[in-house]
Parts: structure tokens; C-alpha cells; sequence
């Protein structure tokens, strides 16, 4: 209790330069909450422009030319896991680039094969055989090209080779694509490779022979964000808040009696000095009025008495023989009880 009157009473001190306070600095909050409503942040942001992609494949087909009961003579084979050179010895190699098709671009196509003789792990022969080599500047997003092999001769040569060299030594065939590419705005190259395996009748490609490129051009630019309402409104909100302080004070001082506030706040502070009673009304008393609550506690402690509080008139007092020492905040009070 004694907390809440010391801040009544401050306030109801204070009241004038409180409520200045308050209120500038509602106004402030209030500027404040419209100057981030009306100013949107800016923040640069990157993004991709101009994105180009290019895709190269190798596709594999063969047409079934041999007596087969798995599949019937002239039937075209795609893309299959295993041939057969019994069946199908010539295989077709189907090379596509795909390219932005909004402008020109140029393509240059160069697939080889390339054999190595291996013995523990080290190569002891090499070679490349060019199978396709063309350059063409297309508008369609799109450049193909397909060359044939016979599996069957090469079969045969890697026979010839492993004779030769007595067994001693494996020999290894891959295919690799290269591809050059130039656009209006970028130029690169993809390069990409798979075994060729020939086992036996059989014959694939173990792996894709495939790959992409994307380009693209990071730019900057500022965007702009859209105020935050959890920022301006509580602002707003604050603002206020603290012109209902500013009302808060105003009728705090209004309805306040510093004198009252004083008198609860020593009552308080001197509690183990008073006690509640009645005060005696005799005509040979000498009845002595003090200023302040805390004079008549002085009094109480010099003369080693107690202050009486009567709740009834809401009056102080020490009795000290004939003499009676008082206090009160109403003088309606103390002349009700001398009956004056």
C-alpha cells in the first residue's frame, strides 16, 4: 500500500512535467508509426536472368538383320540394355544437343571411340577412331547427327589384338562425346563418356552417354517491402498508451491530496509506533494540534509514548499526562471530536 501511495504521490508531484513527457513522446511514437507506414524498406535481392541449358545425349538403335526367335528380322531395337551381334551387328549412334531455340547457335559434334590395353592397370596400347565430326549453326533448339558401326568388325579386331598379345593384357572400349557450343551470350563445352562393352555375342553401353549445362547471368535489383503492421501498429498502439498516461496523470493530480498521501505513507512507515483507540475528550486536557504525522511520531518517540489513531475521526494522537498532542489531514475531523 505504502508503494502505490509513494507513486500517487509522485505523480500528483510530477503531474505537469508527466504529462509533457508522455505526451511528446506519444507524438513521436505516433510520427514514427506513419514514417514506417509511408517508407517502405528496400532490400537488394539477386536473381538468375538469361538462363540457357544444354543437353547432349548419345541414343542407341539397331535393326535386327539375323534369325532370332526374340525378335523379328527388321525390327528396329532402341535404346536397349544388351545386342547381340548374332542378331544385330551393326549399331547406330544417335547424337542429339538440345539449345535455346530463341536465336542461333552453334554446334560443333565430336563422338570417338577409343581402345586401351590394359595390364595391371597401366596401358600398354591406344587408340581413337573419330566416328562423327560436324559443326552446324541451327535456329530450331535442336542438332543431331548418327553414325553407324559394324560391332561385328570390332569384335573381330579386339580378337586380333588379344591374339597378339597372348592373352597377357584386357582390352577396354569407350565412347566419349564432346560438344562445343557457342549462344549469343555463352560458350562452353560438354564432355561426356561410357564404356563400350563387347562380350561374347554380346554388346552395350554400360552407362548413359549424356549430359547438361545451365548458364545463366546474376543481376541485382531492389525490391521493396511493404511496412510491417506489427511494426506500425504497435507503434501506433504505444502512441497511444501514452496519451492515456498523459489522461492517467491528469486526473491522478485532479483527485489527489498530497496532504492524505503524506499522512498514509508515514502512518506506514511508523506503523510500530501507533495504535488505534479513542482519544479522550476532558475539558482540562491541553489539546495540541502538529503539523505533520511524522511530528506527532517525534513527539511519540521524545516523550516515549504511542501514537493513538482513532479510524472513526481519522486522527492521530499522543497522550502524554495532560496534554494532548494531534494531528489529523480534515479539521472537521478534530473539531468533531473536541466538539467544537
Amino acid at each position: 500500500m505504502a508503494l502505490e501511495d509513494r507513486l500517487e504521490l509522485f505523480v500528483s508531484r510530477q503531474a505537469r512535467p508527466l504529462v509533457a513527457l508522455f505526451a511528446v513522446a506519444g507524438i513521436l511514437c505516433l510520427v514514427a508509426a506513419g514514417y514506417v507506414f509511408f517508407t517502405p524498406t528496400t532490400q537488394t535481392v539477386s536473381e538468375e536472368t538469361n538462363v540457357q541449358t544444354i543437353e547432349s545425349s548419345v541414343e542407341t538403335s539397331a535393326v535386327v538383320t539375323g534369325n532370332s526367335s526374340l525378335y523379328d528380322r527388321g525390327e528396329t531395337l532402341e535404346n536397349r540394355s544388351t545386342y547381340f551381334t548374332s542378331i544385330a551387328p551393326v549399331l547406330s549412334l544417335h547424337v542429339d544437343t538440345e539449345v535455346p531455340s530463341d536465336h542461333p547457335v552453334t554446334v560443333t559434334h565430336r563422338l570417338t571411340m577409343e581402345t586401351v590395353g590394359v595390364r595391371d592397370g597401366k596401358p600398354f596400347y591406344r587408340s581413337t577412331e573419330t566416328l562423327l565430326e560436324e559443326r552446324r549453326r541451327v535456329s530450331d533448339g535442336e542438332v543431331d547427327a548418327v553414325r553407324s558401326v559394324n560391332v561385328s568388325a570390332i569384335r573381330e579386331e579386339l580378337q586380333t589384338k588379344r591374339a597378339e598379345t597372348d592373352g597377357l593384357g584386357r582390352f577396354l572400349v569407350s565412347l566419349e562425346l564432346n560438344v562445343t557450343y557457342q549462344t549469343d551470350s555463352y560458350e562452353g563445352t560438354i564432355t561426356t563418356s561410357a564404356p563400350f562393352v563387347i562380350t561374347g555375342q554380346a554388346y552395350y553401353l554400360d552407362g548413359a552417354v549424356a549430359d547438361e549445362t545451365t548458364h545463366s547471368t546474376t543481376v541485382q535489383r531492389e525490391v521493396r517491402t511493404p511496412a510491417d503492421p506489427v511494426e506500425y501498429g504497435g507503434l501506433a498502439i504505444l502512441g497511444l498508451a501514452l496519451f492515456g498516461l498523459c489522461g492517467f496523470v491528469i486526473r491522478t493530480e485532479d483527485n489527489t491530496d498530497p496532504e492524505t498521501l503524506r499522512t498514509r505513507i508515514s502512518h506506514s512507515r511508523h506503523d510500530e509506533w501507533i495504535s488505534e483507540g479513542e482519544f479522550p475528550t476532558e475539558a482540562e486536557k491541553q489539546y495540541i494540534s502538529i503539523r505533520t504525522l511524522e511530528d506527532l511520531v517525534d513527539v511519540a518517540i521524545d516523550t516515549n509514548r504511542r501514537v493513538i489513531y482513532d479510524s472513526d475521526l481519522d486522527v492521530y494522537a499522543v497522550i502524554d499526562g495532560s496534554e494532548i498532542y494531534h494531528y489529523s489531514t480534515d479539521d472537521l475531523h478534530t473539531h468533531a471530536w473536541l466538539n467544537l
